[in-house]
């Protein structure tokens, strides 16, 4: 069955998230919805869902594909807790909307979608160049943005997968 949107979802706070149509063009392409309080950012759960939500009301039954993400040993307990945080809610959100989805590896769509491109430290700009090159009009105009090359990349991964074109 052919889907109706696939959802690419970069789960962190600076994260994105992309809705493709079936072919493959952007329908959708937002920074993760957040609020700030204090200075701190904060996932706005209610943003997150009403673009899940968005995306699921066409015919045919949508697919996400979230970024499986795990922590680093650099990365401190709260930092750690706080970017499970917002995989938690993205897995939660999909689910209780009945929105199937597959768990995607950094390492399962990077192999692919950034295929002789230079990694390391210079991997975010590598996504930002492979998603410019597949969606010129995806809208990434500064160093915030960066989340939605990701997401971009994350969604069209899975719609190949999901095509079999891999």
């Amino acid at each position: 069955m052919a889907r109706s949107r696939i959802i690419g979802i970069d789960p962190g706070i600076t994260g994105g998230i992309v809705v493709l149509n079936g072919s493959g063009g952007i329908v959708q392409a937002i920074r993760t919805p957040i609020y700030q309080e204090k200075g701190k950012k904060h996932y706005d759960v209610p943003g997150m869902r009403e673009v899940l939500m968005r995306a699921a009301r066409e015919d045919g039954e949508p697919l996400a594909g979230i970024e499986k993400v795990g922590t680093l040993p650099r990365d401190g307990r709260v930092g750690a807790f706080n970017f499970g945080v917002g995989y938690g809610l993205w897995l939660g959100l999909l689910s209780g909307l009945y929105i199937p989805y597959m768990e995607i590896t950094p390492q399962g769509w990077q192999s692919r979608m950034l295929a002789g491109l230079p990694r390391g430290p210079q991997i975010k700009a590598s996504a930002v160049r492979a998603a410019k090159s597949l969606f010129p009009h995806i809208p990434i105009g500064v160093k915030a943005d960066w989340g939605i090359a990701d997401a971009a990349l994350i969604a069209e991964y899975a719609r190949r997968k999901d095509q079999g074109v891999h």
